[in-house]
């Protein structure tokens, strides 16, 4: 049977009937376009047809909804044209509209809404926004450890953890470990009874056996597999020294290695108890290396000693730091320890009432409350403690005919409570249609669960007509098969159960599924082979050293050798993908580089934004690459999401605002000096530095000021302009001081001639609206709103850059 544009595995998951239904869809495997196409067949069916609004479909992105309601309008039309005269067509349409196709945060918001009176909201509530969030949290923590040290009774629990947590100077390391662990436990869908069952699990005073224990079965595993790449690499050796001239003394001593290592790992094996493991490692002993002759293969030898040099450092590691007590000893740190934690739970449960209260104040919540409201609303419990659905679930589950989840890997276990509370599987009437690829999983740090498709993908059935049924669609629509081949060559040697979730084979391989033709005009390339390039740093050296040895051109080679030594090998890589970005979009190619665009239906010339450049993470790294692209003529943007309080613009201004809050600051007080406001140069700091040695900066540079000196006149007009400042901060609210600021010192202007100088300025609007928003906050005013500020840059907190491109923006693009 033909099945027109599909394969058979996609109309296998467009018609299939319902059922929970999980497609397993590889990258560019189709899967919005499978989606699109059952959920219209579903509204357009010549018999019983749904109505649109009777399905709900969860997204991942707004952006995502957004294109799947347009795709579904858009069919419809499509359907339209051929059958003007048909009312259920025009119904389908009509109810688009409000049809739910949305991302999960806002159903929960829909039905928190709809059922506020539930949750002890009230009616006119609004979500906080990132800023006002962190600023309530800080408040929060802030009094709630004032408390703890103004109690009357002494809390010996909670001062002990704040000796052991709290860090050498301040308490700033416990409140940091007390928020993480906070938002680590909203992805649960009852955080604080989670809380409390993990520490109870702590209180191990009945434990005769430490290996029987969760946490050691944990440890026990990691080891295993840690072990078990030693033998691999002790293997190899002992070949390498049975091969290699000269090495055969070495064999001895490796052998034992190898068999020191299979008792180890035998010892960590589930029958086996903590003490016997513990036995074993206090056993090591590894025997001297052989001599050899002087014939021997110093290139090997030298292998072969590295590889068993560092297995010893590692084992030694381990017996040091993991396996360093007994059961008795390590039940007993444990017991020492289990007050500690359980001060830790009841700090952070209360941290969580005395958040709630602030923002139930201020008539807010917070995305995480969202989910958990939605839940509260959505689920009740039975008379013998089973979670189930309540009677405005019941509602949505008459409502909802189909629930269509998309992206289904990066779930969290609050969305999957949350869905099968209005599903209709408690009732074996399987609904769910999910579709995701466990191998592009990449939120487990925002506390996704991929465990949750992995175990539907495990337990389904691939046999048509089963209530619990998977697809697999493997077929790639979107790259070519150079690509393909490269990528499964690549995954299939890296790629298993404890490295992803599953095993990289042929099941799991992507299959070429598009046909690229060759471009019609010859003399156009398009295409080509997988590259990797491996940067030579010697090379660089030899650059370096080429550079010195020019003669004729003194000045420019001493600037060249300079800026080559300059470079470490994350700047190498960006001058390298600018070089290849440079010559693929050249204009002087001898065959132009084309890329195929299927809005245009055929071949056109590569831009900047077909474009990126791709990093494992961009955090310390994304400025480099933009500096280099730059410096190269190559329009660049990087949304990190962070790194925006670090930008020289926002640095900049922060430390005019703290020192027009407090000038007895040296840090930003030179800060400001050496930027474009101040314009002074060493030599000028220097003649102020030594004024006076002793005082702040502030005062040597008053002093200096006061003197007929030939710099001085320049000192006596910062310190006018900052008295100028510091008097408009007492009239002027905090983001009309910035406004001024920007104005009065130019610097808004100057951030415009700056490479990068629209995004500069987008930052320092973004930094103008942030203060206007705390403003309208219960904490108003200059001091607190720098400290504030350090004290998000102290909890690891960011902003996030301004967004000043749209999609179509014809720039290269840095993503992690």
């Amino acid at each position: 049977m033909s099945h027109g544009k599909w394969t058979p595995e996609q109309y296998s998951a467009i018609t299939a009937g319902t059922s929970n239904l999980l497609i397993a869809a590889a990258a560019g495997a189709g899967k919005t376009a499978v989606l699109v196409e059952r959920i219209t067949r579903k509204i357009t069916a010549d018999e019983n047809p749904l109505d649109i609004d009777k399905l709900l479909v969860v997204t991942f992105t707004k952006a995502a909804a957004s294109q799947m309601r347009e795709r579904i309008g858009k069919a419809i039309n499509k359907l339209l044209e051929e059958q003007p005269e048909s009312k259920s067509l025009q119904r389908q349409l009509t109810l688009l509209g409000k049809s739910s196709i949305t991302t999960i945060h806002s159903f929960c918001l829909e039905v928190i809404q709809s059922n506020f009176q539930a949750v002890d909201l009230e009616p006119g509530f609004k979500i906080a926004d990132e800023t006002e969030a962190v600023l309530l949290k800080l408040e929060a923590l802030e009094e709630l450890f004032e408390q703890r040290y103004e109690e009357e009774y002494y809390d010996k629990d909670f001062f002990r953890l704040l000796d052991s947590y709290g860090g050498s100077r301040d308490d700033r390391a416990l409140q940091e470990i007390v928020l993480n662990l906070y938002s680590f436990i909203q992805s649960h869908p009852w955080p604080m009874k989670w809380m409390q069952d993990a520490v109870k699990q702590l209180e191990l005073a009945d434990c005769s056996d430490f290996g029987t224990t969760k946490y050691a079965k944990i440890l026990k595993k990691s080891i295993s597999l840690e072990l078990e790449g030693y033998l691999v690499q002790l293997r190899e050796a002992l070949e390498i020294i049975k091969r290699a001239e000269g090495l055969l003394p070495y064999s001895e001593a490796f052998a034992n290695d190898i068999a020191l290592v299979e008792l180890l790992l035998k010892n960590c094996g589930g029958e086996n108890t903590w003490d016997e493991l513990f036995n074993a490692f206090q056993a090591v002993e590894f025997l001297k290396l052989g001599r050899c002759g002087k014939d021997v293969d110093k290139n090997r030898q030298e292998q072969v000693q590295d590889i068993r040099n560092k297995i010893k450092k590692k084992l030694n590691t381990l017996k040091d730091d993991i396996i360093y007590a007994d059961s008795e000893g390590v039940t007993a740190e444990l017991s020492y320890l289990y007050p500690m934690f359980d001060s830790l739970l009841r700090l952070v449960a209360d941290f969580h009432e005395k958040y709630r209260m602030k923002k139930k104040q201020k008539g807010m919540i917070d995305f995480n409350d969202l989910e958990h409201y939605c839940l509260k609303i959505l689920a009740a419990e039975s008379e013998n403690g089973e979670t189930v659905p309540s009677e405005a679930a019941l509602a949505y589950r008459n409502r909802f005919e189909e629930i269509y989840i998309d992206e289904y890997q990066d779930s969290n276990e609050v969305q999957e409570v949350i869905l099968k509370m209005i599903s209709r599987v408690p009732v074996d009437k399987p609904n769910i249609f999910m579709v995701g690829d466990i191998k592009q999983s990449i939120y487990r740090f925002r506390q996704a669960k991929p465990e949750l498709f992995k175990s539907k993908y495990t337990t389904y059935s691939d046999q048509e007509g089963s209530s619990e049924r998977k697809i697999l669609l493997n077929k790639n629509f979107r790259s070519r098969k150079e690509v393909l081949d490269a990528t499964n060559f690549v995954f299939k040697l890296l790629m298993n159960e404890t490295i992803g979730e599953l095993d990289y084979n042929d099941t799991e391989a992507l299959n070429l599924g598009a046909s690229y033709q060759a471009p019609d005009d010859a003399a156009m390339e398009a295409g080509g082979p997988v590259e990797l390039n491996i940067i030579d740093m010697g090379a660089v050296a030899e650059s370096v050293e080429a550079a010195q040895e020019e003669e004729d051109e003194a000045g420019d080679a001493e600037q060249a050798a300079e800026e080559l030594e300059d470079m470490d090998s994350v700047r190498c890589e960006a001058v390298a993908a600018a070089d290849k970005i440079k010559s693929l979009i050249s204009s002087n190619r001898e065959r132009p580089f084309v890329v195929f665009d299927e809005g245009e239906g055929g071949y056109r010339l590569l831009k900047y934004s077909d474009i990126v450049i791709l990093m494992r993470s961009t955090k310390n790294w994304v400025d480099v690459f933009v500096e280099e692209l730059s410096r190269h003529d190559i329009p660049v943007y990087a949304d990190t999401g962070s790194g925006y309080l670090n930008t020289t613009e926002i640095s900049t201004m922060m430390s005019l605002l703290q020192i027009i809050d407090n000038p007895i600051q040296d840090i930003p007080l030179l800060a400001v000096l050496r930027s474009p406001i101040g314009s002074f140069t060493p030599e000028e700091l220097i003649d102020i530095r030594v004024t006076d040695k002793e005082a702040s900066l502030f005062e040597a540079m008053e002093k200096y000021g006061e003197l007929q000196e030939e710099g001085s006149a320049k000192a006596r007009e910062f310190l006018a302009r900052l008295g100028t400042w510091r008097d408009k901060s007492m009239q002027l609210s905090t983001a009309e001081l910035i406004w001024y600021l920007y104005s009065d010192t130019g610097y808004f202007s100057y951030a415009s001639a700056m490479p990068g100088g629209i995004q500069r300025q987008a930052n320092l609007k973004l930094l103008f609206e942030k203060a206007r928003q705390f403003e309208e906050t219960s904490l108003k005013g200059l001091f607190n709103f720098v400290n504030f500020i350090d004290k998000l840059k102290g909890s690891s907190g960011d902003m996030g850059g301004a967004k000043i491109l749209g999609e179509n923006a014809n720039v290269v693009r840095i993503m992690s």
